[in-house]
């Protein structure tokens, strides 16, 4: 099993118009960031459905620090600093 938030990273999501996503929240997932059923073992946690109405880039939490899970907040102090991911401030 894996942990999804031992990445460090916000995990980015090339989402298209019209998808829907399951964004794991148990952090169990074997396909992080989407949800592979994973929480069924994990309760009460449930996917995060996002559905994309315009072509964006969405960066999922890959710590476990973000106070606005499923999504990377860019406050905790262990994702680093790389471009494409501080370029959204």
């Amino acid at each position: 099993m894996t942990d999804m938030f031992k990445k460090g990273e916000p995990y980015l999501i090339k989402a298209k118009p019209g998808e829907t996503y399951a964004i794991c929240t148990c952090g169990h997932t074997q396909d992080p960031p989407f949800c592979d059923g994973a929480h069924k073992q994990h309760p009460p946690k449930k996917p995060h459905l996002h559905k994309v109405q315009q072509v964006e880039d969405l960066y999922a939490c890959g710590c476990g620090g973000s106070k606005s899970a499923p999504w990377c907040d860019g406050t905790h102090k262990s994702c680093p600093e790389h471009d494409n991911y501080m370029k959204r401030w």
